[in-house]
């Protein structure tokens, strides 16, 4: 496939970076380089945000939710128009099998056409508290939103989180992860074909997170920032908003736990638990790293799991036969294989654990899908985010346990738990810390359902009502009709 060239997006303007400094996107499935990228320094930011700030100010977008909704629906349109062509960059960028790309791509659609329906809700309350005094609590948009995203689903969690922002009237700032930036950007090169969408209300600056990120999350003019990214990421992003007093929505890592008990429907739960891991290589922050499983299914449902994991197709991300995709880089590579290791010293390895190579696949950073057994609690691999397709077991023996053994880590971003027993399981999902308790299915990731963390693994929600809502202040309107 031809390598692409993309621009910055500033004020409705396709542009080189100011430094004229560029950086280069490789498929993780070969090594072939596939795009060319600006990486942007402070100038570049700074042009974007007075763009976006000029936007807020002066065009009509924060106070039209019907212009709003027009011009989502038309940019859900034009994606859908354009599906395979975005999906096939996104899967060249990310390695992702193409199939999985095409999901993510109608995944955020789904995202876009919520919103734009969203966009003309948005509604606040009045009470007359006496008589010729009308009390009035208005919603209205925060202001200009830094929206920084991540590599592993970069045109979902783009949608999922400018989507709400752009509907609730903010004006927006992108910062793409530097691995797939060029697929982002096509998503974005869309706007062109949507005349009515206002010039500066959606902006795009690439570049590495050391510099045009930190440059975001620093600049006086930027109201919110809305993060997806890793634990430190989000550390640091608090640190430097506080000195501004931003506000800030953060979704971080997770080490979540899918729990299965005995009486569970075992058939539908293991296409569930092999996909909640293995999907885009375990590269998610939601992915089930953790499988708490039942006693008594050790020597029956893991079986059936590691056969079905080793059924895995790994192989070329266009290949409408692959099931397994590579990880993003070479250094990602190198952490989960020291994981696996540590993993291999410490607890029984069911299956993988090791590099593929075979086949051509040494072009590329591929895994084989891993599942080790009962490592102790304090486990690097039980408390740590691998981001990798490592998956680790833990048994129990009675729902306090699992419990237990769920709720113990650092993160609590998502779980699930799976039983026939709809007391059993709604008892359990109501005491964990998490910010997702699915019962009998995994990773319903919906346009109309609130995703977020507990502990570390963030701040906010995003989906649903309270994801747009995120993206708006408060005002107390007191109106004296002097009567």
């Amino acid at each position: 496939m031809q390598v692409r060239t993309y621009r910055n997006l500033v004020d409705g303007v396709w542009q080189e970076a100011a430094g004229g400094q560029t950086m280069e996107i490789f498929c993780p499935c070969d090594g072939e380089l596939v795009s060319r990228v600006p990486a942007s320094e402070q100038v570049d930011v700074d042009r974007a945000v007075a763009a976006a700030r000029r936007a807020f100010e002066e065009e009509n977008w924060a106070f039209n939710p019907r212009l709003r909704s027009q011009c989502l629906r038309a940019w859900g349109a034009a994606m859908r128009a354009n599906l395979e062509e975005l999906a096939t960059r996104l899967a060249l960028e990310t390695g992702k099998p193409i199939n999985e790309a095409r999901f993510e791509l109608n995944s955020s659609i789904g995202y876009v056409e919520y919103y734009a329906a969203a966009a003309r809700t948005l509604y606040g309350t009045s009470t007359a508290v006496e008589p010729g005094l009308l009390s009035v609590l208005a919603r209205e948009p925060v202001g200009v939103v830094a929206v920084i995203t991540p590599w592993n689903y970069p045109v979902t969690l783009l949608m999922r989180d400018m989507a709400p922002a752009l509907a609730a009237g903010c004006t927006c700032v992108l910062k793409p992860a530097a691995q797939t930036t060029g697929c982002t950007l096509a998503v974005l090169e869309l706007l062109d074909q949507i005349p009515a969408f206002p010039k500066g209300v959606v902006n795009a600056v690439s570049g590495r997170g050391g510099t045009a990120g930190q440059a975001l999350a620093e600049h006086p003019e930027v109201d919110m920032i809305s993060l997806t990214g890793g634990l430190e990421t989000g550390q640091a992003i608090m640190r430097t908003a506080a000195d501004t007093m931003k506000k800030v929505s953060l979704e971080l890592g997770g080490k979540s736990p899918n729990i299965i008990f005995a009486d569970a429907d075992l058939d539908k739960a293991l296409p569930f638990a092999l996909k909640a891991i293995f999907t885009n290589a375990g590269q998610l922050c939601t992915v089930g790293s953790r499988l708490v499983l039942e006693e008594s299914l050790v020597d029956t449902f893991l079986p059936r799991l590691k056969e079905e994991a080793e059924k895995l197709r790994p192989g070329y991300c266009m290949e409408e036969s692959t099931t397994l995709g590579p990880v993003i880089s070479q250094t990602q590579l190198d952490t989960i294989l020291e994981y696996m290791e540590e993993g291999k010293a410490c607890s029984q390895l069911i299956t993988g654990g090791y590099r593929l190579t075979e086949g051509g696949l040494d072009k590329g950073f591929y895994l084989a899908p891993t599942i080790f057994l009962n490592p102790p609690m304090d486990a690097r691999v039980v408390q740590e985010e691998i981001f990798g397709p490592v998956l680790v077991v833990q048994t129990f023996k009675t729902k306090e346990e699992a419990l237990a053994i769920a709720n113990g880590t650092a993160y609590g971003l998502a779980s699930a738990v799976w039983s026939r027993d709809i007391d059993k399981a709604m008892w359990v999902a109501r005491r964990l810390r998490a910010g997702s308790a699915w019962v009998n299915c995994y990773n319903k990731l919906l346009p109309e359902c609130e995703t977020g963390g507990y502990k570390q693994s963030g701040m906010d929600r995003a989906g649903g009502a309270e994801g747009m809502l995120k993206y708006t202040e408060v005002k107390h309107l007191c109106v004296d009709f002097g009567i």
